[in-house]
C-alpha cells in the first residue's frame, strides 16, 4: 500500500529513504527529525517493512498532510534491511539519496550540511560523524573523522574501510544507477557489501568532520537488533556471509590489494564483537563459530596477517587461525582472570609465550607477549614506628606458583634508598621503617619467574580498606600517603618546621646535581652567547653513530683531512670521549656537552653518518655532510612496509632538510636514497670512505689489529655480524644459542669473531662465550674487522656489500627470512642476488664452513654481487668527497 504520494512532477534535489520494522518507540522521533530540518528541497520515503507493532499506524498519523513524506508498507516482512532500502530507493526522484533507520534520528542540519558538501566537492559520496547513543562518541572520530578530507580515494585512505555504515552518508543517484549499486537481499550485515563496493567503486569520496548521524544503542533492549543478536549463531554466519560477499567484489574489481585492509576492519571490530561474548556462548555455538572462523580466516589470511596487531589481538586469532581451540579458550579465561584448564604460560630468556595445543609448528613469534598479568591485593595494613606489616595475595594466571617468588619493597625516589621486605609465613609481608630519613617511599612488588624479575607499582586499588594510620615519634611522623597518580606510599615527615626546610633544601641540592647544576643555571645564557659568535670557515665537526664510535666514513674523511688540510681544525663529539683515542691534532668533546654546542653552532661543516641535526641549529653558512651507514637492503624511511609515526617522519624530514651533500656508493643508493628520504639535496656517487681501506689493504692495520685480538695467523677468522631485529629486543638469546652451536661446529684452527649491533653490544658484554670466540662487538671499527677475516656469516646487514669487495666467502643465515620480509621487506630478492648462501638453520652455515670447497661454487655471484654494488669502490672515495666539499 502506498499512500500520501507526492504528485508534483519537479525533481527535489535530496531524498531520504526510512526504513521500519517494530520501530513504534522511535519512529515519530526519526521522523520529526527530518520535518525539524534546515533543508527544505527534499522528500521522505519511509518503507514500513510489515512491522506487528502501531509502527505502521504511527507512520501514517505522523505524514498526514506532510507533502514531502510517503510511505510504503511491504506485504510481508523481508527479514533485514536491504530489501526496504532498496524498495525506499526505487520509489525515489531526488538528484541525492540518504538513509535513515526507523530507530535513529537526524541532527536538524544534517541534509543542509551533506547536500551543501556534495555539491561543493562534486564527489560521488560524502560521509558525516555517528555519534553512538551509548556513551555519545564519535564513531571512528580519530581514524576517520576528525579532520575534513575533501575528493579522496579509498585507495589512498583505506582507514576509511573501518566505517561500514550506509546510513551516515550522501551518494549521488546517478552513481548508485551507474553501477546497478543496491543493498544485498537475503543477508544481514548489508551496510558490508553496500558501503564497501561503494568506496571502491567511488572516484571521489569526500569526509566532513560534522554530525550528521544519531545512531541509537540500545544494549539492554527486550528485542534486540540485528547488531546485538550476537548469541544466535546465525548472526555470525550472516556476518561471515556479507564479508565473503566484499570480498568477492574486491577480486571481482581488480581491488585485492586492498583485501588486507578490509581484513584489519573484519578483526579489529567485527570479530572482536564475537570473541568478546565468547564465553557465555553454549558449546554447540562455539563449535560452529570455530569450524566457520578457521575456514573464513583461511579463505582471506595467512599467519602474518596478525602479526603486527595489539598483543592480545594477535595471540586471539592466531589462535583461532590455527584451530587451537583449546588454548583460545584457555587465553579468554587468562586474559579474563579466570583459571586455565592447562597452565600455558612459558618463558625463553626475557620473552614469555603463551602455549599453543599444537605442537607441530612453531608459533612463537605469534604468540609471545611483553608483561605478565599480575593481579595482587593488600590488606590488614599495620603501621608502627618500627615496621609496616600487611597480608597479600598474588595471583598470576596459568603459571605453576611454585615457579614464582615474590617481595615488597619501599623505594624512595628521591634518595635512592629502598628498604626490602621480609615474609613471614607465605602470604605475610613485614618492612622495616627504622633509619628512614624524610620522604616518599612507594610501594613496589618483585616477581621472580626463571630469573626474570618483574616490578609493580602499588595503587590505592590493589588495597581493600586502607586505613588512615599515623604514628610518630620525637623526630618523625610516618603515615600513608596517595598521589595524583594513585600510587601508594609511606610518607615519612619531620616534625619541626626547621627540619623540614632544611631537608627540603637538601632533596633540592641532589635534584640539581642530578640535572647538571652548572648546565641548568648557565646553559641556557652560553649557547645564546655561542650562536652570536662567527662561523669558522676551517672548522670541521665529525661525529660517528651518534657518538658511540670512532668508525665509518667520518673516521677516513677525518684522516684524510688530517694529511692534506693541515690549517683545518678538527673536532670529534663522542658520548665518552675519555675512552676513545683519536689520533692527530682533533679535539675530543662530549656529546650534547656545552662545547659539543660550542663547536657545532660555529663549525663551518659538519660530518655524520646518522643523525645530528636536532642537537643544535644549523646556520646558513654551514655545510652539512651526511655520510650515512650503508647500502640499504632492508626498507627505510618512506619506503618501509607500516609508514612510520607522524614523530617519526617529522624527525626523518626535520634531518634531511639540514643535509647539503649527501654520499651514496653506486647509483642503486642513490635511486633509493632520494624516494626513502624524500630527498632532493646533492648527492654524491663516490663509493664509501669507509671501504678505502679495504681496496688498499694495509699491512699495518691487519698486523695491528690481529694483535688487539691476540688471534695468530695459523687461525681460521669467522666474522659473525648479525643485524639488529628492532621488533625483538632479546633476539641476542638467539644469537646466544647459536654462537654455543657455532663454537662446537666449527675446527680447533678456527675463531669466531662476533660483533653485535652496537645496541646489543652492552648485553653481550656480560655474557661468558666459549674459549674459541671473541666478543668484537666494542671494536669501533668494523672495517678494521673486515681485513682480518677469512670468512664473514651476516644476515641482513649492510656490511654484506662492504666485505664483498675483499671477494671473501659469505654466509647468510637468515633463519627469520619470512618474518623478517613480513616486517621490513627489502629491496631486492635476496636470495636471487644473494652473494653465498642463504641458510635458515645454524646447521646449514655450520657445513659450509666444514666443507669450503661448497662455497667456491658462489664465487661466480659474489663477483657478481661486488661488481653491481661496488664498481666506485677504488680506494680514494675520501680524497674525491673531500674535493668536491671541502674546496
Amino acid at each position: 500500500m502506498l499512500s500520501n504520494i507526492n504528485t508534483e512532477k519537479r525533481r527535489p534535489k535530496l531524498s531520504v529513504v526510512v526504513i521500519a520494522y517494530n520501530n513504534e518507540l522511535y519512529i515519530e522521533e526519526a521522523l520529526e527529525s527530518l520535518d525539524e530540518q534546515t533543508f527544505d528541497d527534499f522528500e521522505v520515503v519511509v518503507v514500513n517493512d510489515f512491522s506487528t507493532d502501531r509502527t505502521g499506524e504511527l507512520i501514517e498519523r505522523f505524514i498526514e498532510g506532510k507533502p514531502k513524506f510517503k510511505v510504503i508498507h511491504l506485504q510481508e516482512n523481508s527479514g533485514g534491511c536491504s530489501t526496504p532500502r532498496n524498495t525506499g530507493i526505487a520509489h525515489t526522484t531526488g538528484e541525492y539519496i540518504m538513509f535513515l533507520d526507523g530507530d535513529d534520528w537526524y541532527p536538524v542540519d544534517a541534509c543542509e550540511k551533506m547536500v551543501a558538501a556534495i555539491e561543493r566537492t562534486n564527489s560521488e559520496l560524502v560521509a558525516g560523524q555517528v555519534i553512538r547513543t551509548n556513551n555519545y562518541r564519535i564513531w571512528y572520530h580519530k581514524k576517520i573523522y576528525s579532520i575534513e578530507r575533501v575528493n579522496i580515494n579509498v585507495r589512498e585512505f583505506p582507514k576509511l574501510l573501518h566505517d561500514s555504515l550506509s546510513v551516515n552518508k550522501i551518494y549521488k543517484r546517478s552513481f548508485l544507477d551507474r553501477h546497478r549499486l543496491r543493498f544485498p537481499e537475503g543477508i544481514h550485515y548489508e551496510d558490508i557489501v553496500f558501503s564497501g563496493k561503494a568506496y571502491f567503486l567511488a572516484d571521489s569520496i569526500s569526509i566532513i568532520p560534522e554530525p550528521v548521524y544519531f545512531w541509537r544503542v540500545v544494549e539492554n533492549a527486550d528485542v534486540k537488533s540485528i547488531t546485538h543478536r550476537r548469541f544466535e549463531f546465525e548472526n555470525f554466519k550472516n556476518r561471515i556471509t556479507a564479508h565473503r560477499l566484499f570480498d568477492q567484489f574486491l577480486k571481482d574489481n581488480g581491488d585485492i590489494l586492498y583485501q588486507g585492509h578490509k581484513n584489519k576492519k573484519f578483526l579489529a571490530h567485527d570479530l572482536k564483537l564475537y570473541t568478546n561474548d565468547y564465553l557465555q556462548f553454549d558449546d554447540e555455538y562455539k563449535s560452529k563459530f570455530h569450524e566457520l572462523i578457521y575456514e573464513y580466516l583461511h579463505e582471506v589470511m595467512d599467519e602474518y596477517s596478525f602479526i603486527k596487531l595489539s598483543e592480545r589481538e594477535r595471540i586471539l586469532y592466531y589462535l583461532l587461525y590455527i584451530g587451537d581451540k583449546e588454548a583460545f579458550q584457555d587465553y579468554l579465561f587468562y586474559i579474563n582472570g579466570m583459571p586455565t584448564k592447562v597452565n600455558r604460560i612459558y618463558s625463553k630468556g626475557n620473552s614469555y609465550y603463551f602455549k599453543s595445543t599444537i605442537s607441530e609448528k612453531d608459533h612463537e613469534k605469534f604468540l609471545l607477549f611483553q608483561n605478565l598479568d599480575i593481579k595482587f591485593t593488600i590488606d590488614h595494613l599495620e603501621l608502627t614506628h618500627e615496621k609496616l606489616l600487611f597480608n597479600f595475595e598474588v595471583h598470576i594466571g596459568s603459571i605453576d606458583n611454585k615457579e614464582l617468588s615474590y617481595y615488597w619493597a619501599l623505594y624512595n625516589k628521591d634518595t635512592k634508598s629502598t628498604i626490602q621486605s621480609v615474609l613471614v609465613g607465605t602470604n605475610q609481608a613485614v618492612l622495616s621503617l627504622e633509619n628512614m630519613t624524610p620522604g616518599k617511599y612507594y610501594l613496589y612488588l618483585y616477581v621472580n619467574h626463571q630469573g626474570n624479575t618483574h616490578k609493580r607499582i602499588v595503587k590505592k586499588t590493589n588495597i581493600s580498606n586502607l586505613p588512615n594510620l599515623k604514628v610518630a615519634d620525637r623526630k618523625f611522623s610516618k603515615f600513608f600517603y596517595i598521589n595524583k597518580n594513585n600510587s601508594f606510599a609511606v610518607k615519612v615527615l619531620s616534625l619541626k618546621k626547621l627540619d623540614q626546610i632544611k631537608w627540603s633544601f637538601k632533596i633540592k641540592k641532589i635534584s640539581k646535581k642530578k640535572k647538571g647544576f652548572f648546565e641548568t643555571l648557565f646553559m641556557k645564557y652560553a649557547k645564546s652567547f655561542s650562536l652570536k659568535l662567527p662561523i669558522r670557515s676551517n672548522w670541521v665537526l665529525f661525529e660517528s653513530h651518534m657518538g658511540k664510535q670512532y668508525s665509518d666514513s667520518p673516521k677516513y674523511i677525518y684522516e684524510e683531512m688530517s694529511k692534506t688540510h693541515r690549517n683545518y681544525k678538527f673536532i670529534w663529539s663522542f658520548e665518552d670521549p675519555e675512552l676513545v683515542e683519536v689520533p692527530g691534532s682533533a679535539i675530543k668533546v662530549k656529546r650534547k656537552g656545552l662545547r659539543h654546542f660550542y663547536y657545532m653552532v660555529r663549525s663551518k661543516y659538519w660530518v655524520d653518518n646518522q643523525g645530528m641535526a636536532k642537537l643544535a641549529p644549523k646556520r646558513k653558512q654551514q655545510v652539512y655532510l651526511q655520510t650515512w651507514h650503508g647500502t640499504p637492503l632492508k626498507r627505510m624511511g618512506y619506503d618501509q612496509k607500516q609508514l612510520p609515526t607522524e614523530e617519526e617522519l617529522a624527525k626523518l624530514q626535520f634531518q634531511k632538510n639540514a643535509w647539503d651533500y649527501f654520499i651514496s656508493p653506486n647509483s642503486y643508493s642513490t635511486t633509493i636514497f632520494r624516494r626513502a628520504f624524500r630527498y632532493g639535496g646533492k648527492i654524491i656517487e663516490t663509493g664509501y670512505p669507509r671501504n678505502d681501506l679495504l681496496i688498499t689493504k694495509p699491512e699495518e692495520i691487519i698486523q695491528k689489529t690481529r694483535e688487539s685480538f691476540q688471534i695468530g695467523k695459523e687461525k681460521r677468522i669467522i666474522l659473525f655480524a648479525p643485524t639488529f631485529r628492532d621488533w625483538d629486543p632479546d633476539s641476542f638469546q638467539k644469537t646466544l644459542r647459536d654462537i654455543q652451536s657455532l663454537s662446537k661446529g666449527i675446527g680447533e684452527d678456527s675463531i669466531v669473531l662476533l660483533r653485535l649491533h652496537y645496541l646489543l653490544s652492552d648485553k653481550i658484554s656480560n655474557q661468558s662465550l666459549p674459549r674459541n670466540v671473541i666478543n668484537a662487538s666494542r671494536y669501533h671499527d668494523i672495517q678494521e674487522l673486515y681485513l682480518i677475516a677469512d670468512i664473514l656469516i651476516t644476515d641482513y646487514s649492510s656490511v654484506m656489500f662492504d666485505y664483498a669487495l675483499l671477494k671473501r666467502p659469505i654466509l647468510l643465515y637468515c633463519y627469520d627470512l619470512e618474518e623478517y620480509l613480513s616486517r621490513r621487506g627489502t629491496y631486492f630478492n635476496l636470495i636471487e642476488k644473494a652473494p653465498g648462501p642463504v641458510c635458515t638453520k645454524m646447521d646449514e652455515v655450520i657445513s659450509y664452513l666444514n666443507q669450503p670447497k661448497r662455497l667456491s661454487e658462489y664465487d661466480q655471484a659474489l663477483e657478481k654481487f661486488s661488481l653491481e654494488f661496488g664498481s666506485l669502490e677504488d680506494g680514494h672515495a675520501a680524497s674525491k668527497v673531500i674535493e668536491q666539499i671541502f674546496k
